[in-house]
């Protein structure tokens, strides 16, 4: 088992006004879509965050991967400069932020809200730490909305996860280091355990 590493967390977000995903999904402009990394690994091209920042192009493949029992649908990098009273412990003045959408690549599991509660409890725990890091971490439970091959059709609910990392520090250069060793562990976990 990997050392734990950073402050985090978990919860489930269901309810009305709550984030759902389509999977597959396309912007309604066509700009932007899901691309299956696991069938052309070679396709990261197509992904910005991934070209601008080669650790979150590192943990793409290795989370759809052969191995991995993911698959990642959405992702997103960002500064933040305006933080919360709860994050002043962190004595930062912005922060690096990501987050990857991850379906479990088995079928069946998808639908398994039991799995996923259970899947986030555990990655919680497991990178948890009270050491004082500045980074941190949160596993969400939400609702898929799958298509059977595109996003015409019937759609089935089931459930997907979003992991949200966060690096805290007083420059953009302090915080992307320290997103970016939160994101190879948190990689690590997640492309070594599933739903």
């Amino acid at each position: 088992m990997v050392p734990a590493l950073m402050d985090a967390d978990w919860s489930v977000e269901l309810g009305h006004e709550d984030p759902t995903l389509e999977f597959p999904w396309s912007a309604p402009d066509g700009a932007h879509r899901y691309v299956d990394l696991r069938r052309s690994p070679q396709a990261i091209r197509e992904i910005p965050e991934a070209i601008r920042y080669t650790e979150l192009g590192e943990c793409l493949l290795a989370l759809n991967s052969p191995s991995s029992r993911w698959q990642t649908v959405k992702c997103d990098v960002w500064l933040d400069h305006e933080l919360g009273e709860a994050t002043q412990i962190y004595d930062a003045a912005l922060k690096f932020c990501s987050y990857v959408d991850l379906v479990a690549r088995d079928k069946g599991t998808r639908f398994s809200f039991e799995s996923h509660e259970r899947f986030v409890k555990s990655a919680a725990l497991q990178v948890s730490d009270d050491d004082g890091r500045p980074i941190t971490c949160e596993f969400i439970v939400r609702r898929c909305w799958y298509h059977p091959d595109t996003l015409s059709g019937d759609s089935t609910p089931g459930f997907y996860v979003t992991c949200y990392l966060f690096g805290y520090g007083n420059d953009e250069k302090q915080a992307h280091a320290r997103w970016a060793e939160g994101l190879r562990r948190v990689t690590f976990i997640l492309a070594e355990s599933a739903p």
